[in-house]
């Protein structure tokens, strides 16, 4: 089969697409025929080895595992004796190991089935991004029916999202920042408000909201805390980092050790696996609540050239991968 390989950290020209066997399927895994996967940060991040926080799992001078990628949809061509969940034939979309290929093995947990007239490529952007945005706003930011909601970075992967789950969790307000350009479609999947960070309109917001969610990066963690009503969270999700050390976590480790002397609650969020998100996941896709906007889809081939786009930032929505 056909996967996306590398044998060194670095930039795209360390991705390579190699003919390689299908690894050996292991007890509680499932194997899938590939229809579609889709980049995120996580596969930068882990292509280039940064920031050096992740080398102790990751392989300290070279990367541990030679594969990329961990969003899937697709087929269920091959199930281990001990999965009685799932079946040969089911299309099902969650989180994979090494999913950038033709084919790929996946815990059957984190597999859930796509609803009927979901279309593959859209269940395939969702897993780690609509984590991300789900645990962010419902765990970290403690949202509950009629808050307001401030989402920075919304026309991103993980914030397109975030707009839509807020509206699903009973958001009474939300307000979302991105470009001008992506206004109007940020708005059409349930924003408020729409605040162009390009013309300064995120540096004079005159409310106050229940839960800030940060995935941009780009205002001043002193500054969103001002923003917040009583009792109010702010949940960093990422965003620029200013080191090769913690990279983004700089910036979040920073707003965590001030918050301790704060009212307001400072968080961080970092995504895990969950079958049962998942399928929280796959009830909106299959309601219409939630919708993946695909900036563009490409084949294995043009793999480094994509994430060499999303690592350049303002990427609008997800960019899938077909195999």
């Amino acid at each position: 089969m056909l996967a996306v390989r590398r044998s060194r950290y670095g930039g795209p020209e360390t991705l390579e697409i190699a003919d390689i066997d299908e690894e050996p399927l292991e007890a509680v895994r499932v194997r899938l025929r590939v229809a579609a996967s889709s980049l995120n940060p996580f596969e930068w991040h882990h292509m280039r080895g940064l920031p050096w926080l992740m080398r102790p799992t990751s392989g300290w001078r070279h990367p541990r595992n030679p594969g990329l990628g961990v969003d899937v949809a697709g087929i269920v061509t091959e199930v281990a004796d001990d999965v009685a969940d799932l079946r040969v034939g089911d299309p099902v979309f969650g989180v994979a190991r090494n999913s950038l290929a033709e084919s790929a093995t996946a815990r059957a947990e984190y597999l859930v089935r796509i609803p009927d007239g979901v279309e593959l490529e859209a269940a395939a952007a969702v897993p780690l991004a609509g984590l991300t945005a789900l645990q962010a706003l419902r765990n970290q930011g403690l949202i509950t029916a009629g808050s307001r909601v401030l989402i920075l970075g919304a026309a991103g992967g993980v914030g397109h999202y975030a707009v839509q789950i807020a509206r699903a969790l009973g958001a009474g307000r939300v307000v979302a920042s991105c470009s001008g350009r992506n206004a109007s479609w940020v708005q059409g999947l349930g924003a408020d408000r729409v605040l162009d960070y390009t013309r300064g309109e995120v540096d004079a917001i005159d409310e106050r909201f229940d839960v800030i969610l940060d995935i941009a990066g780009g205002a001043r963690i002193a500054y969103l805390r001002s923003l917040l009503a009583p009792g109010g969270s702010l949940v960093l999700v990422g965003g620029p980092g200013d080191g090769l050390l913690l990279g983004p976590a700089t910036r979040i480790f920073r707003g965590l050790i001030t918050s301790r002397f704060r009212r307001e609650r400072v968080v961080m969020v970092n995504a895990t696996w969950s079958g049962e998100d998942l399928a929280t996941l796959a009830t909106m896709l299959g309601e219409g609540s939630l919708r993946s906007i695909i900036h563009r889809e490409v084949g294995l081939t043009e793999v480094p050239a994509a994430i060499a786009e999303l690592e350049g930032g303002h990427v609008p929505g997800k960019i899938v991968v077909r195999p």
